[in-house]
């Protein structure tokens, strides 16, 4: 009857980690959209053409103070042009690999840790719910064989409270694993497209660093790789 008991009390223990997992998503999942709402920036034209005409007039110290402006500082395009015009005089094969650290470190690096935590969340819910229907089970089956006459509406409880357990797993699951492939998505778009614009402003810094390189609009294009 103690062993019963016991089960009885981690079976509700379960239910209990259950429903903190499923607050501790909804808690990350939140805070993920939010800061990749941050770090987007809606409109970037404005930005970049006033860093352009900056960078062309030579006025450096001037496009780092909009980049850091309070409209833009928290996101991502103007945190890796600050960078960018910060180490301009090492060139820009420098400049790119600072960029590429400085996207993973400063601006990704928070929300790769949340959904870290997504990921967690989706392999363990169902383990805990498995869990917790095995422990409701054991229990139900204990009270059966320690008792003489079976009720089966007592029975058909218990066997439903253990089932549910599992049901919890998969709900908890199955929605965090819907938003971590989204937020995948949306965070490869922000990548490619902070790179895209970003170009635009290394194409002005490294035609005012350098006289001698083509202008932008100027240099030859590519030739199609044959096939």
């Amino acid at each position: 009857m103690n062993v019963t008991r016991i089960i009885d009390t981690f079976g509700y223990v379960i239910y209990g980690a259950l429903a903190f997992l499923a607050v501790w998503g909804v808690y990350n999942a939140i805070l993920l959209y939010r800061t990749l709402r941050k770090k987007t920036i809606k409109d970037p034209t404005a930005l970049i053409l006033q860093v352009q005409e900056l960078c062309q007039a030579r006025k450096y110290d001037a496009a780092m103070s909009v980049c850091q402006s309070p409209t833009y500082w928290h996101t991502a395009l103007a945190q890796l042009i600050a960078v960018a015009l910060k180490n301009r005089a090492k060139g820009l094969a420098k400049v790119k690999q600072l960029l590429v650290t400085e996207f993973h470190t400063e601006v990704v690096a928070e929300m790769e840790n949340r959904l870290g935590s997504i990921s967690t969340i989706v392999r363990m819910g169902p383990l805990l719910g498995l869990l917790g229907t095995v422990a409701s089970m054991i229990a139900a089956f204990g009270r059966i064989g320690s008792s003489e006459k079976v009720n089966p509406n007592a029975l058909a409880s218990d066997i439903s409270l253990a089932l549910w357990a599992t049901g919890a797993g998969l709900l908890i699951a199955n929605p965090m694993m819907i938003i971590g492939n989204d937020f995948h998505a949306r965070l490869r778009r922000l990548r490619d497209r902070t790179e895209r614009q970003l170009q635009d402003v290394l194409d002005v810094i490294e035609t005012t660093e350098n006289p001698k390189a083509p202008a932008p609009a100027e240099r030859p294009a590519r030739p199609a790789s044959s096939r």
